[in-house]
């Protein structure tokens, strides 16, 4: 339960406020790490949202360390295995910041993220809620949405009202998403379309 309160910690700067996104917005993340630091049956039975704020605060802390691959006496400083299991850590991060980006979409538009947005925007926010916090995200999407617009919710809209209220988090964003191009959604399987007579 001993862990360091830095800011930033691992290959993908995990803070107390990711952590607590991830084990909030990440329920089967959550099932899976909670019994590694709390009582199982404590984990079951509550959920992250209703555990007691000090049991919250171990699990943002252990999650936080575990990402946390410095090594002193390791090559380049860096534990090789810790950091492979950050990777999978913030592969589960970046899910639970896109659950969390869905819905504030789904909060100011009154429709499912995909009715509004497209593939590339959606990941864009979900990169901005993982850097900036939800805060930031949602007042961008509030000031930005125009309903009448021919494409209501658009990532250069967005970044204008971000680099207003939360500023350096647009370029975060173009910065991590330069080969856009390389970012392609997975087909979804779907019934073959009956032939039309």
């Amino acid at each position: 339960g001993v862990f360091r309160n830095s800011k930033d910690v691992g290959l993908g700067q995990m803070t107390e406020g990711g952590a607590d996104t991830t084990l909030l917005w990440n329920p089967s993340f959550y099932e899976q790490f909670c019994p590694l630091v709390l009582n199982e049956t404590v984990c079951k039975a509550k959920g992250f949202s209703n555990l007691r704020p000090a049991q919250q605060a171990l699990l943002r802390g252990a999650l936080v360390g575990s990402v946390d691959a410095r090594c002193s006496d390791c090559p380049l400083g860096l534990d090789l295995s810790r950091a492979d299991f950050s990777v999978r850590v913030f592969a589960h991060t970046l899910l639970a910041n896109c659950e969390q980006a869905g819905k504030i979409v789904q909060n100011v538009t009154n429709s499912m993220p995909g009715q509004k947005v497209d593939y590339e925007t959606l990941w864009r926010f979900t990169l901005v809620n993982y850097n900036a916090g939800s805060g930031c995200l949602a007042d961008a999407l509030t000031q930005a949405y125009d309903p009448t617009a021919q494409v209501p919710l658009s990532w250069e809209g967005v970044a204008a009202a971000l680099e207003v209220g939360c500023p350096g988090s647009a370029s975060y964003v173009e910065d991590v998403s330069k080969d856009t191009d390389a970012i392609q959604p997975t087909p979804t399987p779907t019934s073959t379309p009956e032939a039309i007579p």
